[in-house]
């Protein structure tokens, strides 16, 4: 039977989230950006915590000093979790 609550066992992971709407985002993240993830998502299922998760993009910025990306958890179909070493 599998693990109802798998932890992370790479040290990075490209997570992608498809939203009902079709579309997909991409996020290269750490184990532990991932767990928290995780555990923003299982908690929202359980009603708790924040509508929206944000992620921290510290790449291509240009001119910017910060880009985030608010994902809503309502807005989720599924997501998925691909682990690997550097």
């Amino acid at each position: 039977m599998p693990d109802p609550d798998p932890q992370p066992s790479g040290d990075n992971a490209l997570l992608v989230i498809k939203m009902i709407s079709g579309l997909e985002k991409e996020f290269e993240l750490t184990t532990s950006e991932v767990q928290d993830f995780i555990d923003w998502y299982n908690g929202r299922a359980d009603g708790r915590g924040k509508e929206t998760y944000m992620f921290d993009k510290d790449f291509n910025k240009g001119p910017f000093t910060a880009r985030k990306d608010y994902v809503v958890f309502s807005k989720i179909q599924s997501f998925e979790v691909m682990e690997y070493t550097k």
